[in-house]
This record gives C-alpha cells, sequence and structure tokens, in this order.
C-alpha cells in the first residue's frame, strides 16, 4: 500500500520543487561568488599597499612625530587618555594633575573602575590626550566626530573648536544632542592638548563611545562626505523600494507581504540612521535629544517585529504565528515604556534588550528553516542574507569598539545592501510566480470553456462515421484525442509552447467540425515554416471557434475561415478572417470593450495578449462581409 502512495506522487510537483531549489541553489552560488571577489580584492588592496603607520596614545600621549597624514590618511585617535570623573579641567589648570585613571578610547565609561567600583552611567568628566607632531604652528588640521553621550566640548588648549548640546555637572542645566559632524581648527604649536568634556544626565551610558579621526582638511571632508553620501544612498534607496512595494500592495492587495516588506524597508531606513549619521536631524533639527533616543530606540524593535511578520507571510507555520504574537507584543511593550519613561530609565535595559533581539533574529532564522524543511521556494536565500546582515552588523559594533580590529572599515552599509539585493530578487520571484499561477489560473478557465455539448457532439460525429466509415472515424478519434491532449498539456510554466502545438490544436479542432458541418465549414491554413518558436498558448483555437460559432455557424450557406501566420521583419502577424454574418463595424468601435468582456474567452485573450506584448487583439467587421481578428507577436519577445 505504501509503494502505491509513493508511486502515485506527482511528477510535475517534484520537477517543480526540484527545478526551484536548483533556481535558488544558482543564486545562492551567485551572491557567494560576490562575497568571496569583495573580500578578495579588499585583501589584495591590503596586501598591496604599504602598511599604515598608526599610532595608538599611550599614559595621555599620543606622538605623531613620524607620521605623515598625506601618506597614511586620517589617524583615528585611540589609546590612553587621561581621564578626570566628575571634574571639567581645563588647559589653564595646573598640569600636574594626576588623571584617576587613563581610559581606553574608545569606550563608554560605566566600563571603567575607580577605587574598586564601576562607574554610573551618569556624570561627567574630562578627556585629556597630548599631542605631539612635527607639524609647524598654524597648520590646519581637521576632526571627524561622530557622537559622544550625551553632551561635548572639545578644546585645542584653550580654544573651543567643537560642541554637541549643553555641558554641565547640574542634570537641570544639561541639553543632551547627537550628530557627527567634521571640525577644522589651527594648532597653536607642534605640540597641542586636546580636552574633551563630556556630560551625561540623559542616557544609561556615557563618554567616548566611539573613537575621531584627525587628519588634513580635505581628507577629513571627504571621509565626511563619503559617509554621508554613502547613508543618503542607502535611505533613498531604502525609500524608493518602500514606496515601490507600497504602490505594488494597493495595485496587488492579494500580495500581503509586500506591504509587510515596505514597512520593514521603511523601519530600517529609520534605523540606519539613527545608528550611522542622524540625516534625520539635518532635516528636522528641532528634534529634541528624547525623541532622538526614542526613535533609535523604537525603530530596532519594530525592524525585527517587521521582519518577523515578513518571514511569517512567506513561511507561515504554528511556530511563526506563536513568535509574531510573542515579537508583537514585545515591541508594543517595548514601546509603551520608550514613550512613557525617560530615557535614562529605559536605556538601562540595553544589554537585556539586545539578548532578546538576538533571539527574535534566530527565531526569524528558524521560521524559513521550517519553510525549507517544507520545500517552500526562497528559503536559503532568506537564510543566507539575514546571515550577511547579522555577520556585518556584529562586525560593526565590533570595528567601533575596538574589539575588532580590521582594515576593512565600517561592512554593515555594504552587508545591508546586500540583504536589499536577495530580497528584491526574492519579491521578483514571488511576484513572478504569482502572475505565472494568475495565468495558469485564466488558461484553465480558457480549458473549461470546452463545453460539454462540444464533446458529445464530436463523440456523436464519430460514432454517425463509424457506421459507413470506420477509417474516418479512426482518424477522427486521433484528431480528438490530439485536441484533448493539447488543450490540457501545459507543462512551461511561462505559458509559452511552440507554434507547432498551437497549430495541431488548431487543426484538430476544425478537423472535427469539418466532420460535423461538412461543406458548411471551410477552413483554410496559411502557416510558415518554422514553427518551432514560442508563442502564447491557448489563443489560436479559442478564436478559430469563436469565428466557427458566432461567425459561419448562423450563415445557413456556411462559410469559409481562413487562418495565416505572416513573417515580418520584427514579429508574426497572426490573423483569423471569416466571410460569416460580421458586424456593424460603427456599433464595434463603440462596443469593442464591452463585446469582449461578454465573451469571457475574447476578454481573456485580449488581456494576455496586453500584459505581454503591451497590446492586444485588432477587430474588423462588415455585416453580412465577415470579422478579421488579428494580433500581433514580436520576435524580440519570443526569441
Amino acid at each position: 500500500m505504501i509503494r502505491v502512495e509513493m508511486a502515485t506522487i506527482n511528477h510535475d510537483t517534484v520537477r517543480r520543487i526540484v527545478m526551484a531549489n536548483r533556481h535558488d541553489y544558482k543564486i545562492i552560488l551567485t551572491t557567494a561568488i560576490i562575497i568571496l571577489i569583495f573580500i578578495v580584492l579588499v585583501l589584495i588592496s591590503v596586501l598591496d599597499s604599504k602598511p599604515p603607520f598608526k599610532p595608538q596614545a599611550n599614559k595621555g600621549i599620543l606622538n605623531l612625530s613620524q607620521n605623515d597624514f598625506k601618506e597614511y590618511g586620517n589617524l583615528k585617535l585611540d589609546g590612553e587618555w587621561e581621564f578626570y570623573w566628575n571634574k571639567l579641567i581645563s588647559y589653564q589648570d595646573p598640569l600636574s594633575q594626576t588623571p584617576d585613571l587613563y581610559a581606553d578610547i574608545p569606550d563608554t565609561w560605566n566600563e571603567y573602575s575607580l577605587h574598586g567600583e564601576r562607574l554610573s552611567g551618569e556624570g561627567y568628566a574630562t578627556y585629556r590626550l597630548h599631542v605631539v607632531t612635527d607639524l609647524a604652528p598654524e597648520t590646519t588640521l581637521g576632526l571627524r566626530i561622530y557622537t559622544l553621550s550625551s553632551a561635548y566640548n572639545i578644546f585645542i588648549n584653550e580654544k573651543k573648536v567643537a560642541s554637541r548640546g549643553k555641558v554641565s555637572a547640574n542634570p537641570a542645566e544639561e541639553t543632551g544632542e547627537y550628530g557627527p559632524q567634521a571640525i577644522f581648527f589651527s594648532i597653536p604649536d607642534s605640540e597641542f592638548d586636546m580636552i574633551v568634556h563630556v556630560s551625561n544626565h540623559q542616557y544609561a551610558r556615557g563618554g567616548f563611545w566611539y573613537g575621531m579621526f584627525l587628519g588634513y582638511p580635505e581628507q577629513i571632508m571627504s571621509l565626511h562626505e563619503a559617509l554621508i553620501t554613502k547613508e543618503f544612498f542607502l535611505i533613498g534607496a531604502l525609500l524608493m523600494i518602500s514606496l515601490f512595494f507600497f504602490a505594488v500592495y494597493f495595485l496587488r492587495k492579494e500580495l500581503r507581504y509586500t506591504l509587510i516588506f515596505a514597512f520593514l524597508c521603511l523601519w530600517v531606513s529609520l534605523l540606519v540612521d539613527m545608528v550611522g549619521q542622524f540625516v534625520l536631524l539635518k532635516l528636522f533639527p528641532s528634534l529634541s535629544f528624547n525623541t532622538v533616543i526614542l526613535f533609535w530606540y523604537s525603530s530596532t524593535e519594530w525592524v525585527l517585529f517587521f521582519l518577523i511578520w515578513y518571514v511569517h507571510e512567506l513561511y507561515p507555520s504554528k511556530f511563526s504565528r506563536l513568535v509574531l504574537k510573542v515579537s508583537l507584543i514585545y515591541a508594543c511593550i517595548s514601546q509603551l515604556l520608550f514613550v512613557l519613561t525617560p530615557p535614562l530609565y529605559y536605556t538601562r535595559s540595553g544589554q537585556i534588550t539586545n539578548y532578546l533581539d538576538i533571539v527574535l533574529v534566530l527565531c526569524s532564522i528558524i521560521i524559513v528553516g521550517i519553510g525549507i524543511k517544507k520545500n517552500q521556494s526562497g528559503g536559503w536565500l532568506n537564510i543566507l542574507s539575514m546571515m550577511v546582515v547579522l555577520v556585518t552588523y556584529i562586525h560593526d559594533i565590533g570595528y567601533w569598539t575596538n574589539i575588532i580590529r580590521t582594515p576593512f572599515g565600517e561592512i554593515f552599509y555594504f552587508g545591508l545592501f546586500l540583504f536589499l539585493f536577495i530580497q528584491l530578487v526574492i519579491q521578483a520571484q514571488r511576484i513572478k510566480l504569482f502572475h505565472e499561477q494568475k495565468t495558469a489560473a485564466e488558461l484553465q478557465f480558457l480549458q473549461a470553456q470546452i463545453k460539454p455539448h462540444f464533446l458529445y457532439n464530436a463523440l456523436n460525429t464519430v460514432i454517425s462515421i463509424s457506421r459507413y466509415d470506420i477509417e474516418q472515424s479512426r482518424i477522427l478519434l486521433a484528431d480528438f484525442s490530439k485536441y484533448l491532449r493539447r488543450s490540457f498539456d501545459f507543462e512551461d510554466l511561462s505559458q509559452f509552447v511552440p507554434l507547432r502545438h498551437e497549430i495541431e490544436l488548431a487543426q484538430a479542432y476544425t478537423a472535427i467540425e469539418k466532420a460535423r458541418f461538412e461543406e458548411r465549414l471551410e477552413v483554410v491554413f496559411n502557416i510558415p515554416d518554422n514553427l518551432e518558436i514560442r508563442v502564447p498558448v491557448l489563443i489560436l483555437q479559442p478564436l478559430i471557434e469563436n469565428a466557427v460559432i458566432h461567425g459561419i455557424l448562423p450563415k445557413s450557406e456556411g462559410g469559409k475561415i481562413q487562418v495565416s501566420i505572416t513573417e515580418k521583419e520584427n514579429g508574426y502577424v497572426f490573423t483569423v478572417k471569416d466571410n460569416g454574418v460580421g458586424m456593424n463595424p460603427i456599433i464595434l468601435s463603440l462596443k469593442k470593450d464591452s463585446e469582449l468582456k461578454k465573451s469571457v474567452g475574447l476578454h481573456n485573450i485580449d488581456k494576455r495578449l496586453k500584459n505581454i506584448f503591451g497590446s492586444g487583439l485588432e477587430i474588423t467587421s462588415t455585416p453580412e462581409v465577415g470579422t478579421q481578428i488579428s494580433w500581433f507577436v514580436p520576435k524580440a519577445t519570443i526569441l
């Protein structure tokens, strides 16, 4: 019994699954090759270049006397800076002051210990670095500053050269502000002090989160503009993709996953900005510090929710429904927490939320894995895209916090771009499949137009002829079987078949009808030599049938149908012409669309041709003279 059930597996289904998986593997292999080429090119560029001179600050001193900015580019001011806790010292203060500790930069001061205790996120401090160069006094240099939490002032000796927000030891007087900037200053001498005042009373973690870059003005400006341009491009791409898929959803509401993907792109664009260059602040400079933090944390949770929803829509299961409900509850509770409490409170849970976010990402991968187990297409591509984003994001976190030291710099933008590319491939595949299924449904409807009375009449004709002409009845049975086989044989999901198939179907149909109506019906075929060109399926025979039923049979004496296929320079012109009853051209021009819609078969054929080629049926008719239906098949489309 088991063997019988296994033997009855639909071979066409198996073929489609295998072909879909093979297609997935090809795309995965192509994407993997692209990633490998990218890594190889980066490694080659690193190996071929002269090893950069990258001095580190040591015990509050950075010696750049041997550094050539023109040759080695911008320098990241990492290393050990003097750190003074709960003090805002100035350049005029005695240099004999002993720092509380030498702080590793970049890092939050929550990671520092003083007198055996970890520092609180709230507070204020001074960072100082003595820089030694061989540059002439008044040489202009530049700084590229990402952001410090939550407000800062930067001094070169006693001169303030940069600031964000209002630094204060008093929490009530502090004003927090985020946002990267590039600033330029003239050094007072070959040696100078860089003093940074930082206060934080509004966020759970304070201090020097990210490193600063020092270099010549043109180099710093180039870096600053490159980072801004890169983010503008990525956010612009995300917004355009989001708008596109919103439009797709409003045109095809059956494709609900396109709406979810549009919202996912929208939230990702906000998240990219909140962990990047704060473009939103340039567009809306009046946004408060608390609002910026709210957007930052909210975007993370809603990105995860829409990611879960998106993969659930693609690969639904009991597990995915459970995870979707949990993620929605988690996102709503988090959002309420962000709205009802100040950042100083809810940002303390950052470590916990990070772990929960990782769990949700892993759940999304499990959901896709379940889909793969069910042989659903696109699963491996989805997992690949998620892994790319996850790995590049972890790399950048490690890069900016000095856990990972690589020559690649930020690669998250590349990972996110690759993620979008893969998702667009998946979406294109699904939209293509949707239209193929819709076309297949239309073809099935056309197949259903084979009316029972036609089958009954055809068999009756065969039976009648068999009484006096056995050989002719055998020929008719062969034509009838060919007609049925060609009517239901559509293996190609593109719905294109060789012209030979369409001709065989049409000739089989006309042979049966000629046997029924004898001298009342005459059909002449004028076809080209090349019968292997691929044309849309089920176009020719239904139009011949339409000419027989509505054009020829209403005339008592019958008539003639001419079927011609003429090759032109840029395509083929198909024509079905009859000398039947015809219709008034004025009425036809006024009622063409309505008449087509009444004839469901003609309407579907016209619509299919317009979707494929951009032009549909051309109908001309004259009463008592006949009707001609033509359509054009471009060579560029079918070859």
